[in-house]
């Protein structure tokens, strides 16, 4: 039987659907009841700092797909965050020992490396800036992660993704607010031409990954980036967006030297909730490295950055004022 924590959230519910799919047993752990939980899945509803409830949703199970984790843009105290992350991830490494789990897949993200990583960016790259505080808990478990691996044998794997794009993407609103501007046709801007690149991945190419990491005997103790095909400047991106919803949103450009003032400008009148310490995400190239993942578990992106893009704003579409009504009260 498989474990999915977080099961009922955005990419967990996608997870165990494909695990459904594929004909697997599925136990979903989440704190709260959704929508999104699929039919057939066994449900646990609990909270991963109670080293009870967790141990009990361990039992009988052979791989745990740990995604639970409080998301970034979170209204939760900084306390209580940490507590959630730290504490009850490591909750489930202890589990997972004591009830002999063969595989723990650990969900991690590229913020580790920082706004500014190495162009492209490969997994052993530095970790020691990372984004905010989501960045700080990623690290944090990271090495929990890894201690449990080296001193008490769990057989365990990270991957590391990027904005991952796919019907009910909910947790970055100024991803959602970029959006709507484009669906309601109104202008959006971009840096100097336009040509900073960044990654986004396609929700099925990082569920290929998952089940890769799972099985694979060449992922144990190792960390592999999920990304794209192929990367997109920010001007292919945004046109993408355009074309995908027909919108007739005009693009300007905005010199680098006052991209900082303008952010700030845009998040003082609520265009924009960036949160300041992503400004650089929008300046620096944001490029991670797949090669490792193709060569050792065979993972092959089907969707570039721009394409994956696409399949986000038609979710979006989909279902967008229960997706912003979740949004702002996450």
């Amino acid at each position: 039987m498989m474990l999915v924590t977080g099961g009922a959230g955005y990419l967990g519910s996608h997870l165990a659907k494909e695990l459904l799919r594929r004909g697997r047993k599925v136990r979903i752990f989440d704190v709260q009841s959704t929508k999104y939980i699929p039919e057939g899945a066994e449900f646990i509803q609990g909270d991963m700092r109670d080293s009870e409830a967790v141990r009990n949703a361990v039992e009988g199970i052979d791989t745990v797909f740990h995604l639970a984790f409080v998301q970034s843009l979170s209204k939760l105290p900084e306390r209580e965050r940490w507590d959630i992350n730290i504490n009850g991830t490591e909750n489930f490494l202890k589990a997972s020992v004591e009830k002999g789990v063969k595989r723990f897949v650990h969900t991690s993200t590229i913020e580790i490396y920082g706004t500014h990583p190495p162009y492209p960016c490969p997994e052993d790259s530095p970790t020691d800036n990372p984004v905010g505080w989501y960045g700080r808990h990623k690290v944090e478990t990271e090495k929990i992660l890894w201690r449990y691996h080296r001193e008490q044998g769990l057989d365990a794997t990270a991957v590391r993704m990027p904005t991952v794009c796919g019907p009910g993407f909910y947790n970055h609103r100024p991803l959602l607010m970029l959006m709507d501007r484009v669906i309601d046709g109104k202008t959006v801007a971009v840096i100097e031409d336009g040509g900073t690149k960044g990654d986004f991945v396609y929700y099925q190419d990082v569920i290929q990954g998952y089940l890769l990491a799972a099985e694979k005997k060449e992922a144990a103790g190792e960390a592999f980036n999920l990304s794209c095909d192929e990367s997109s400047t920010h001007l292919e991106i945004i046109q993408a967006l355009r074309r995908a919803v027909g919108s007739r949103s005009r693009i300007v450009k905005i010199p680098s030297s006052l991209i900082k003032p303008f952010l700030y400008f845009l998040t003082a009148i609520k265009v924009t909730d960036l949160p300041s310490y992503q400004f650089d995400y929008l300046i620096y190239h944001q490029v991670f490295s797949v090669e490792k993942a193709k060569r050792l578990l065979g993972y092959e992106p089907t969707k570039t950055a721009a394409e994956a893009v696409v399949e986000l704003v038609k979710g979006y579409l989909q279902d967008r004022e229960f997706v912003k009504r979740r949004s702002r009260s996450y």
